[in-house]
């Protein structure tokens, strides 16, 4: 195959993959978004806020259909197309009990809040309390996925019990997993802006709510950009010893990622202070795909530097 095709295809690979993760991050983080801003005690944003979680939670629903589809197709494929790495995720008991069980319960707990929004819309500690252990068991089944892949780039024999769940304590799960928190947060306001635009002439509900809720997404997206820089230069260090001589291949990722997250931070900071945030929402859209840009870049490099023989060959 030709050079220039491997890396067509690499790249291409790169930006399905960031878009379906960023989803999965997106909704993961959403029900935590929506509980919280339903608990809000003013009155004349109440209306706001109850249309906003059920417009957030709506997209959460098909983005995570979605998802779910994409993932037990995966999973159904690499049990037919690489036998011998089935093992690491379809593992009996172990790791199929905790990847399933994490997965499965995530979802079951997020169709129970989105379901129950109008018969508990009175009760929102109640409704709000759903949505915070819907956030939490997704992210248990991120911190899952990402322990269960340790032992594959390792190279170490398939995990056969719940001692996988507990890698070493300089393991680059937990680095991983800290910078996925902020980043599901990141995305779901990201995501959610770029969504309330999409929907702005099918879900017409005034200039007034809309100029709330797409600042609203905008300080979402700011505030879970900026923690992941944090959290990105915490395992940015640990990636140093990996990096060795700067190749073009990091490079090319590093220069995505950054200018994703600049345009994104550029853009939310523009216009999370604006009365009339309508007026800009085309920079709604330009932060939703600098986020992927940031995303894609991220995942290359990872790709690179983590799993080196799944890139080393397709780009220089």
């Amino acid at each position: 195959m030709p050079e220039a095709v491997r890396v067509a295809v690499f790249w291409a690979a790169m930006v399905l993959f960031a878009v379906h993760l960023g989803l999965a991050l997106a909704g993961a983080g959403i029900p935590l978004i929506t509980s919280l801003v339903g608990l809000s005690k003013v009155k004349r944003l109440k209306i706001f806020t109850d249309k906003f979680g059920q417009q957030a939670a709506t997209f959460a629903l098909l983005g995570g259909v979605w998802v779910f589809l994409v993932l037990v197709a995966a999973f159904a494929a690499l049990r037919f197309l690489a036998p011998a790495k089935a093992p690491y995720y379809l593992g009996l008991p172990f790791p199929l009990a905790a990847v399933a069980g994490t997965v499965l319960a995530g979802a079951f707990a997020f169709l129970a809040y989105r379901g129950s929004w109008q018969r508990l819309k009175a009760q929102k500690p109640l409704h709000g309390a759903i949505g915070l252990t819907t956030t939490l068991l997704l992210w248990a089944a991120l911190y899952v996925g990402l322990a269960a892949a340790r032992p594959l780039v390792l190279a170490l024999p398939p995990a056969t019990d719940p001692s996988f769940l507990l890698p070493p304590g300089n393991s680059l799960v937990w680095r991983l997993f800290a910078l996925g928190l902020p980043l599901s947060l990141g995305l779901a306001g990201t995501f959610t802006g770029a969504w309330l635009v999409w929907r702005r002439d099918r879900d017409d509900f005034g200039r007034d709510y809309y100029n709330f809720t797409m600042r609203l997404s905008a300080r979402v997206g700011f505030v879970g950009h900026v923690l992941s820089l944090v959290a990105m230069g915490w395992l940015g260090l640990a990636l140093l010893p990996l990096a060795g001589e700067l190749t073009t291949r990091l490079a090319v990722s590093l220069g995505l990622y950054g200018t994703g997250v600049l345009i994104t931070l550029v853009c939310l900071g523009f216009i999370m202070p604006q009365e009339n945030a309508l007026r800009h929402k085309v920079l709604l859209v330009a932060a939703f795909f600098g986020s992927l840009l940031a995303l894609a870049g991220l995942c290359a490099g990872l790709t690179g530097l983590v799993v080196p023989g799944l890139a080393g060959s397709i780009l220089p």
